[in-house]
């Protein structure tokens, strides 16, 4: 017998099941399962099923392949999810990781310390996300393994070693740089070495096309649009002279164009299209490569905090709290994608699609949201470390019985520290102006106290500056560079407040840090639409959910129009904290929900199977997730045009398997 729910509703109770996590679980249940049935039980990350293993597999993909083709379900096309499509490939993993190494050094020489860093940083993720994503567009569907292939893929990693050359001088929108010329005459190179590539390798593959009845035309086009893309950043390498410094805006239009042309060449001719790829697989294995680079950027933090342990602090309850509660954020991040983003489903030609560009701003929040939490985090271990040796100094000043020894004790302590800081070398700033800070302590050693006059305050005022922002420093912070000219009054601000730069910066810091943290969860929930075709009230309450956050952390983020409120908080060990908990508690609200709608829909179910007499619901689930082999033979699927004359073409295709009888 058969359950008297359809199809959509049993795959929407698998995937609301699948989000949900049980309290403990066997160990031992993969273990036993695995061939005893033929196939493995395993559930993923986001606790989806394995396809079956071996002859199972062909039998029921078979099934499945004919069930496809019937009248019954091309009417109901937009239940049937389940696909299979090939693993990633280890040269595509190897590829990955030249993608990673140079996110991780744009991060760690470019740092984003004002409105001008930030936007050079987005400039240079969106050169190096969207020549990822050509590339992989390309692999997904035509990469097959041989000398030629991997000749081409040394190409590739020299493109990405050729990005990796770029990122130390790196400011396309500060033109008065010595080196940004030839930066730019660089990435122009790169860039046209990139597509010209991707233009043979399209049109070897059109020549192979030949054999079949379709995919010629679209593969040419794909060819001539990246040859002439390559020699439009050729052209701009000779636009840039002493008059023309901007032409690199030409860039970003070449590369939106190519995306266009790559995404609707294959929504118009779908024999070449993405729909049995592992684009989902790519974009999720980057997703959590973005994401273990948030974690090699923590534990930044955590060197610079262990680091502050030799200098008047190290680690204290908050700092320990911040640290694991940073830890948690890049955590909660993880589930927050792979609980609802199912993997072997078909999206939809023009969904995956964008739900694939979705991935740019995405990925680019995330990676700004670690990169603040690094520096949120190492500010607060500056901030305990400051006020320790502030403590330390004031009070040899104050507890002193005598005005001028206790000065001199002071500045004693100070001086040890600064030589301290000169010694480890990391205080670039201290290590400039060396000469200066110690005529200066010679300075006010030599003047009694009682004598002291403007020089000698203002001395003072200098001191205490430059010990600052070598802290800051020495804690790993990236100190803007004070103007030449620039006046006391200039650095310090009208409160004179020796740690304004380093307020400053975590100003900019602390703007961006919330502002990529909304944008994060606002994709969250935009791609929490594409992932599913079938939702309910249930679906639409979590992506609002996910919404409601993001507009939360906009909210926290406008307190700087307070600057009390302002000055409080970022001072405070909570600006860390405050999120954790936040996304504890959306995370818990989601979980709840999500296990309420799984009992009352199965709870649905099993009373109208009860009714009528049909089998239990958990029998009707497995069916749900694994369709059974049709009973009577069915005709085969017929494979796309393009591929008709031969399976030799790609390996992402293989031989039907013989009808079952």
């Amino acid at each position: 017998m058969t359950s008297a729910y359809t199809t959509a509703e049993q795959q929407r109770l698998s995937q609301r099941k699948a989000q949900l996590l049980p309290w403990i679980a066997d160990p031992l249940t993969h273990f036993f399962n695995h061939g005893k049935h033929g196939h493995a039980q395993v559930h993923g990350a986001s606790g989806h099923q394995a396809l079956p293993q071996g002859d199972e597999k062909e039998r029921i993909l078979s099934s499945d392949a004919s069930i496809i083709t019937t009248d019954s379900t091309k009417r109901n096309r937009d239940i049937q999810e389940k696909i299979d499509a090939e693993e990633a490939s280890s040269g595509e993993l190897f590829y990955d990781l030249f993608f990673v190494a140079n996110l991780t050094t744009v991060t760690a020489v470019h740092y984003v310390v004002d409105n001008q860093s930030l936007g050079s940083y987005v400039l240079f993720f969106i050169i190096l996300w969207f020549t990822w994503l050509q590339t992989t567009l390309y692999d997904i569907r035509f990469s097959v393994d041989s000398v030629y292939e991997r000749t081409i893929k040394l190409v590739h990693f020299g493109v990405m070693i050729g990005f990796a050359a770029t990122t130390l001088a790196w400011n396309p929108l500060d033109p008065t740089l010595t080196t940004h010329m030839m930066n730019l005459k660089s990435m122009c190179v790169t860039l046209m070495a990139s597509r010209w590539a991707l233009g043979v390798q399209y049109g070897v593959t059109a020549y192979y096309s030949k054999r079949y009845r379709k995919g010629t035309t679209p593969l040419i086009i794909h060819s001539v649009v990246m040859i002439l893309c390559g020699f439009g950043y050729l052209g701009l390498w000779f636009s840039f002279n002493t008059y023309s410094r901007m032409s690199w805006v030409a860039w970003y239009p070449i590369i939106f164009i190519e995306l266009v042309t790559v995404c609707g060449v294959s929504t118009v001719w779908k024999d070449i299209g993405f729909k049995r790829t592992h684009l989902i697989e790519r974009l999720s294995l980057l997703t959590l490569i973005v994401m273990g680079e948030g974690i090699i950027v923590m534990l930044k933090a955590v060197n610079a905090v262990e680091k502050g342990a030799t200098s008047g602090a190290g680690w204290s309850v908050s700092t320990f709290c911040i640290v694991g509660a940073s830890i948690g954020i890049v955590y909660f991040f993880y589930m927050f994608y792979f609980d609802y983003t199912p993997q072997h489903v078909h999206y939809g030609s023009i969904r995956q699609q964008i739900w694939t560009c979705l991935h740019f701003p995405f990925h680019l929040s995330l990676v700004l949201a670690v990169e603040g939490l690094r520096q949120m985090t190492t500010y607060w271990a500056f901030i305990e470390s400051r006020r320790a040796l502030s403590t330390t100094w004031e009070a040899a000043l104050v507890n002193a019985s005598d005005p001028n020894a206790g000065m001199l004790r002071s500045l004693g302590l100070m001086r040890t520290f600064t030589e301290y800081l000169y010694n480890d070398s990391t205080a670039i700033e201290l290590v400039k102006n060396y000469a200066f800070i110690n005529r200066v302590f010679v300075n006010l050693t030599s003047v009694h106290i009682d004598q002291w006059g403007p020089q000698q305050r203002n001395e003072t005022l200098w001191l205490d500056h430059y010990i600052s922002r070598a802290h800051a420093q020495f804690y790993g912070m990236k100190i803007p560079y004070s103007k030449p000219n620039a006046t006391l009054f200039d650095l310090l601000g009208p409160s004179m407040q020796s740690e304004f730069p380093v307020q400053k910066l975590y100003a900019s810091v602390f703007q961006y840090f919330y502002g990529a943290l909304a944008v994060v969860f606002f994709m969250y929930g935009i791609m929490g639409l594409f992932v599913r075709r079938s939702k309910d009230m249930w679906d639409y309450f979590s992506v609002g959910l996910r919404f409601a956050i993001g507009v939360t952390f906009i909210c926290v983020e406008r307190i700087r129009i307070n600057q009390a409120l302002y000055d409080s908080f970022i001072n405070s060990a909570w600006p860390i904290p405050t999120v954790s908990l936040l996304l504890l508690a959306v995370l818990f609200i989601d979980k709840t929900v999500g296990l309420y709608a799984y009992r009352r829909m199965k709870a649905s179910m099993n009373r109208v199977n009860r009714e009528i007499g049909l089998e239990p619901e958990r029998t009707a689930l497995k069916h749900a997730q694994y369709s059974p082999p049709h009973p009577h033979p069915q005709p085969h699927p017929q494979p796309s045009p393009l591929l008709q004359q031969s399976t030799e073409y790609s390996p992402h295709v293989s031989p039907s398997p013989p009808p079952h009888h």
